[in-house]
């Protein structure tokens, strides 16, 4: 399906240079033939509200968002889906043709999505252990309780972070384990989600002792850079089954193309080769 008219769209953030969604969204531009443009627009958080103003009269079919903007562009937004709204966060928005805007996170359906695809049948007859207690783990967490897993068991360094993530949208399916008690957790559970910053390049690496994990356990780093964290390939050495962070960012990315443009896309071959380029410069 080709589409006329120039399309625009964007990710907004700070920071966002090394961001690889323009890679991504262009190929899929490409794919689908659509003729446009997708750009990484450094904005300031004091620069979010005249950001949003001009948008309107920019051209922009949409935009994606990243930290620190999640929360802070609700209030500015004349719609917010359901799912984005009890999340607290959105990280896709549409723009229509009256001007209004309408927002979106497809975090959580990222996850889930590239789980699926890449460890079909994991365990959801044991508890799933997220680590940390940011954007990305309540994302986890929406996305995991849509699933038929019994508990949701979430541990941060700061409890109370935890705790309110528990307490905003767990809906008695959520559990608080003290970060002391991480290993503890790993025994029963049948995935295990690293949403920290942990293990990324720069970063001191997560420290998780794998041992007491079933060997049907799933292990999951949302970090895609570097592609292979240590507490992937601990898992790996453990013959445990293993999920990288890569194609979270894709799956969610398919789906904002989709608000956008109503096409499906997906991670092909092409794709995959060049986002694994681009991390290994």
């Amino acid at each position: 399906m080709t589409q006329t008219g120039f399309k625009k769209t964007a990710l907004i953030g700070c920071p966002v240079a090394q961001s690889l969604s323009p890679m991504m969204h262009q190929h899929w531009m490409q794919q689908a033939g659509i003729e446009g443009e997708y750009k990484s627009i450094e904005v300031a958080p004091e620069a979010l509200a005249a950001f949003v103003a001009d948008a309107r009269q920019s051209g922009l079919s949409g935009f994606n968002i990243t930290v620190p903007h999640k929360t802070a562009i609700l209030p500015m937004l004349d719609k917010v889906a359901p799912l984005a709204r009890q999340m607290g966060a959105v990280n896709t928005v549409k723009i229509s043709a009256d001007g209004s805007f309408s927002g979106f996170n497809t975090d959580g359906i990222g996850l889930v999505k590239h789980l699926k695809a890449s460890a079909p049948g994991y365990p959801v007859d044991r508890p799933a252990l997220i680590l940390g207690a940011g954007g990305a783990a309540r994302a986890a967490a929406q996305g995991l309780l849509t699933e038929n897993i019994p508990l949701v068991m979430i541990t941060n360094r700061t409890r109370a972070k935890a705790e309110a993530i528990a307490d905003a949208i767990g809906r008695g399916r959520m559990t608080v384990v003290d970060w002391d008690k991480r290993a503890d957790a790993v025994a029963g559970a049948g995935l295990i989600v690293n949403t920290t910053v942990l293990g990324m390049a720069g970063q001191r690496a997560l420290e998780l002792d794998l041992t007491p994990a079933s060997n049907d356990t799933v292990v999951y780093d949302i970090v895609y850079k570097p592609l292979e964290t240590k507490l992937l390939a601990a898992a790996r050495a453990r013959d445990l089954r293993t999920v990288d962070g890569l194609g979270m960012l894709v799956h969610q990315g398919a789906a904002a193309f989709k608000i956008w443009f109503g096409v499906d896309v997906g991670f092909d071959v092409a794709l995959r080769e060049k986002l694994e380029g681009a991390l290994a410069c």
